[in-house]
């Protein structure tokens, strides 16, 4: 049953079957090693493999660990937190759960290390995450911090509008709309508030 398991997590980056009709077999046997481990049963090398997996220990369906295990799940599959916050991952609301950590002001040390470890970048709304991204990725192709604000993206991603999202960043600025986080992550690509509509893509 490991290997359904594994299965299971290859193909949704988690282990949190909730569908009987397909996968009553697999939730028995999660529940199952669930109650070894919690009566010291369960060999230690089953643990680890099963933690490998993602395994989320606690019955509690509104755990952290729970939306942990779906955060770190669409982590996997787009190598970011920047989660809308209606989005949902395979019936779970995980941009409203992710809403709620970059709120919450009682995280732990190990749930903050935990996110991080995913994307040292949860914390900003996830909006200016997924631009700031974009433009790290433009930069990276070639691109310039300078140049006219209408010009586009790169041809993986054409519908960016770099010179535009920079000017709404200068903005800002003027206005201290940044956080430190955010001045820092722009600081860090150049002098990102010289822009100058007259210099060539």
């Amino acid at each position: 049953m490991y290997a359904d398991a594994a299965a299971f997590h290859a193909e949704h980056h988690h282990l949190d079957p909730t569908d009987p009709d397909h996968d009553s077999p697999l939730m028995t046997w999660i529940a199952r090693q669930r109650h070894l481990k919690g009566c010291g049963e369960l060999a230690p090398a089953r643990i680890t493999e099963l933690d490998a997996l993602g395994m989320i220990w606690s019955k509690n369906a509104g755990a952290w660990e729970r939306g942990h295990a779906y955060a770190r799940a669409w982590a996997a599959r787009t190598g970011h937190l920047a989660i809308p916050v209606k989005a949902t991952l395979d019936g779970y609301a995980v941009g409203a759960w992710m809403r709620r950590q970059r709120k919450a002001a009682g995280l732990t040390d190990h749930q903050h290390h935990n996110l991080d470890a995913l994307d040292p970048l949860w914390q900003l709304e996830p909006d200016w995450n997924r631009s700031y991204r974009r433009l790290t990725a433009y930069l990276a192709e070639g691109g310039s911090l300078t140049g006219p604000v209408n010009r586009t993206g790169h041809t993986s991603d054409p519908h960016f509008r770099p010179g535009s999202w920079l000017r709404k960043q200068n903005r800002l600025a003027s206005t201290g709309g940044h956080t430190a986080q955010q001045t820092a992550l722009l600081d860090a690509l150049g002098p990102w508030q010289t822009t100058s509509p007259s210099q060539p893509h």
